[in-house]
């Protein structure tokens, strides 16, 4: 295998950890949040309406994945992202899902009775 191919297939591995740690819905959430703004692990709760040992368990893999960067300032942790690429990555995404939801509602409204 030549040393190309072996570094292809090192970023296919990579992705895969990437879009296996964006697996969830609410760490999809997560994503967006911090596409807006550098948010706390307390402002994380809130407005996901989650548990800190849920919030906890999301943050672990997005920043294992290197999706999501955090800094603590003493006590306070906050999270932010470092490629906001991934963010755009996810809005084509939605953007494709939002198509498709559009093309089964014109072909449910032509084949109603």
């Amino acid at each position: 295998m030549t040393k190309d191919k072996k570094v292809i297939r090192q970023i296919f591995a990579m992705q895969c950890q990437i879009c296996k740690a964006m697996a969830h819905a609410v760490r999809l959430e997560i994503v967006d949040l911090l596409s807006q703004k550098e948010r706390t692990a307390s402002s994380l709760i809130g407005e996901l309406e989650t548990s800190k040992a849920n919030l906890s368990k999301h943050m672990a893999l997005l920043i294992q994945a290197g999706i999501v960067e955090q800094r603590r300032d003493g006590r306070q942790v906050s999270y932010h992202l470092p490629h906001p690429e991934i963010h755009q990555a996810c809005s084509i995404m939605r953007s494709i899902l939002y198509q498709r939801l559009k093309q089964g509602e014109k072909l449910a409204h032509a084949i109603k009775p």
